[in-house]
């Protein structure tokens, strides 16, 4: 037995001896195999640097795509020399443990060995520290890649890519799948590592109980601001234009303030719990935008609708058209809140491009479904209105039949463009479309309201019209027309406002549609340089100058001149200059947006001088007069002229000729230079009273006294003769046993001269015919 244990213990001496001997050998190939490892990461974190300083400077988007691949290298290296390293770190802990905590008495042997272990485990555990810090850059390195070529993707509107009929899209989409679900995966893991773990139940309380105080504010308290809006309007405030139009306002401003704050509660409330993370943050954002953008649109559409209130509808629709379009309000918002959530959604986690490519198709297919709906429905119920077949066309239906055809063609284009793989100009479009009819009723409903309120509290009747007439001395006619220009001013702010907003946070802008379509080309003439962008929006602003000119004449002529003292004529004065100098700058703002400056249209002008000297100078001389006319104004529309033998009213006057209606109902077009250059009788330029003039004779031993007053009397018994000035009767001469009398009365105009002088002598001649007055021929 004794002999059996002095084996063993001579046994495990030897083994000792050789475990101490071999252990330094180990030890020299693990270091040496770390030492590479660790070199191999310090290659990749420099590597990494060069990466992200090139990400940092200008670079296309397909050297984005070769950073990307290179920093996913990097990453994936990176890791794996983690990987090789941990088993490292734990076999010297192991090692370490072995030999227990130091002391004085120890070996020198061990000690050594130990400070040999300590050193390689410090260098190992830094470079598994700096290969996790490499990784984890290389991953923010890739992701911001993505994100940088995505958005480079959804700036580009005349992007290519494989057409949804391809098997190349859906191939890539399957072969990226894999990573696109893992890159999800990380996006979730990572949100709800960084939420705090802390007081769990204290963080669902708080998200819990926002959003029941956000449900409160965006329904109940929702709806009784209506009713209480409604009941105000009904009750209490007089009716007036204004409040049908304040009462739609109310119910805008009230859902969307209410919902609005109700996502602000929630998003807050998310916030103070701890849910809204780094990485979350950006997203809840958006949509929490998006949302509030949904509550706009629901009230916008309850505000013009009004479903079950006719009478204070401003739409000219039935209550059966209301109800057809009910429905699209919410299914817009609803539809916009999921594509906002899709697009960013992708955008956040960092989805590959053929994914983003899928999401941009299905977001494009459904706003183009949203669109057909409401055009079919619209269309159903044109025609199902009793008078489609016999109503004339207007200003409004025009402008209607315009607008439909556009959203038409839209649709169309997005739909061909969608199968020809350009799927951000199909998705453009569709969303432009949307975006347009929400701006536009928005247009509306301001322009309404605000020409409501104006017209309403500023005119003459009203109590602050009464006001100002009696605190500034206005009179009641100035008070309406400070409404209607006031109207004007912040109408003309909103269209404004609309213009600004078409560009809005749905799409690409039209600035960068054009500049996309003006980069593509460019056309050479002669010195100038012409790209198709610049043709397209100078086509675009001539027409949009001369739609607004058209707009302001309109409103002249219909609301603000009417307002005012002027007489007919000043007011086509007006109206013509401002239609001539509306279409002047409209032409000029469009050739500036060509590219052709002042200078080279003074040249273009110098040039055309010669021509205009030898072949244009009556059309030149005509409108040149016609411009004295209008400013000077010898002539106005309402005169009576006579032009030679030609007599008859003044209707029309433009630049280059004047209308003038004879007595036979045809009309006279004179140019404009004869009115200037030649002599003219204006018969009502100083006063547009009428003179009536009668010349009779009667024998000398007639009663002068008895014909004096029968002429006076039946002057006086005549309802258009003027009392003032006084008819008066003269004698004007004795000849040849005769007794000649000349009379004078006034009319309104001169007009009515011939008519009354008429009817005067048919009564004049009975009276004397049954008073025996005997009437003779007047001297030669």
């Amino acid at each position: 037995m004794i002999r059996s244990i002095q084996r063993l213990i001579a046994g495990l001496a030897l083994l000792l001896c050789l475990v101490g001997a071999g252990m330094p050998v180990a030890l020299a190939q693990d270091a040496g195999a770390a030492q590479e490892t660790i070199a191999a990461v310090d290659t990749q974190a420099n590597d990494l640097a060069a990466i992200r300083q090139a990400a940092d400077g200008d670079t296309t988007v397909d050297q984005k795509a070769e950073l990307r691949d290179r920093a996913m290298a990097v990453g994936s290296a990176a890791n794996e020399a983690v990987g090789l390293l941990e088993p490292q770190l734990a076999a010297i802990d192991a090692r370490i443990t072995e030999l227990g905590e130091a002391n004085d008495t120890e070996a020198p042997d061990v000690k050594a060995q130990r400070d040999q272990l300590a050193a390689q485990r410090g260098d190992i555990d830094s470079a598994i520290k700096r290969g996790r810090l490499v990784g984890a850059d290389a991953k923010e390195t890739i992701d911001r890649m993505i994100r940088e070529i995505n958005e480079a993707f959804s700036r580009d509107t005349f992007k290519e890519v494989a057409s949804p009929l391809s098997p190349l899209l859906w191939t890539q989409v399957a072969n990226r799948l894999p990573d696109d679900l893992a890159r999800a995966r990380d996006f979730a893991r990572d949100w709800r590592n960084q939420i705090p773990q802390t007081g769990p139940l204290t963080r669902i309380a708080a998200v819990a109980g926002s959003l029941a105080l956000a449900l409160v504010l965006a329904l109940p308290l929702r709806r009784r601001l209506r009713e209480v809006g409604r009941r105000v309007a009904s009750e209490q405030v007089p009716s007036t234009r204004a409040r049908r139009s304040a009462l739609a306002l109310w119910f805008v401003v009230v859902g969307t303030l209410t919902a609005a704050l109700g996502v602000s509660v929630f998003f807050f409330g998310l916030g103070w719990a701890g849910v809204l993370t780094r990485t979350v943050r950006p997203l809840a954002e958006s949509l929490a935008q998006t949302a509030a953008l949904g509550a706009f649109v629901l009230s916008l559409g309850a505000g013009l609708l009004l479903v079950g209130q006719p009478s204070w509808r401003l739409l000219p629709l039935d209550e059966t058209a209301v109800q057809r379009l009910r429905p699209f309000p919410t299914l817009a918002a609803v539809l916009t809140f999921l594509g906002v959530l899709l697009v960013e959604g992708g955008r956040a986690v960092g989805v590959s491009q053929p994914a983003a490519i899928v999401i941009n198709y299905v977001v494009a297919v459904v706003y183009g479904a949203l669109i057909v709906s409401v055009l079919v429905t619209l269309g159903r119920i044109r025609r199902a209105h009793p008078d489609a077949a016999s109503r004339q066309p207007s200003a409004r239906t025009t402008l209607v039949t315009i607008a439909t055809l556009l959203a038409w063609a839209c649709v169309a284009a997005s739909l061909v463009a969608a199968l020809q793989g350009y799927v951000n100009l199909a998705l453009f479009l569709t969303r432009q479309v949307i975006w347009t009819a929400v701006v536009s009723a928005s247009a509306f409903l301001l322009l309404v309201v605000v020409d409501d309120l104006c017209t309403t509290f500023l005119s003459g009747d009203s109590r602050l019209g009464r006001s100002l007439h009696t605190g500034l001395g206005l009179r009641r006619a100035q008070v309406g027309q400070l409404g209607v220009l006031l109207s004007a001013l912040l109408r003309i702010a909103i269209l404004v406002w609309a213009a600004l907003l078409l560009s809005g946070p749905l799409g690409p802008g039209a600035s960068s549609l054009f500049y996309q379509i003006g980069s593509s080309a460019e056309i050479q003439i002669g010195g100038f340089t012409i790209v198709p962008g610049a043709i397209l929006k100078a086509a675009v602003v001539l027409a949009v100058g001369i739609g607004l000119m058209r707009v302001v004449r309109h409103w002249l002529e219909e609301r603000y001149l009417p307002a005012t003292d002027l007489d007919p004529g000043a007011r086509n004065s007006v109206s013509t200059i401002v239609t001539y100098a509306g279409i002047l700058l409209a032409g000029f703002w469009a050739i500036t947006t060509l590219g052709i400056g002042v200078e080279r249209i003074a040249l273009v002008v110098s040039a055309l001088s010669v021509g205009i000297g030898f072949g244009l100078q009556a059309i030149t001389q005509n409108f040149v007069s016609g411009l004295i006319l209008l400013a000077e104004r010898p002539v106005k529309i309402g005169d009576t002229v006579r032009i030679g033998t030609d007599e008859g009213d003044v209707k029309r006057i433009s630049v280059r000729s004047t209308e003038i209606q004879i007595a036979d109902r045809s009309t006279l077009i004179v140019p404009n230079s004869e009115l200037v250059t030649k002599s003219i009788r204006n018969m009502t330029l100083a006063d547009p009273l009428g003179r009536i003039q009668i010349m009779f004779s009667v024998p000398i031993d007639a009663d002068v006294a008895a014909v004096r007053g029968a002429i006076l009397e039946t002057y006086a018994g005549h309802e258009a003769v003027l009392a003032e000035p006084a008819p008066s009767v003269f004698i004007d001469g004795i000849d040849d046993g005769k007794v000649t009398f000349k009379s004078f009365a006034f009319v309104g105009g001169p007009r009515q001269v011939y008519g009354t002088r008429s009817a005067i002598l048919f009564t004049l001649l009975g009276r004397f015919r049954s008073e025996g007055i005997h009437l003779t021929a007047p001297p030669a």
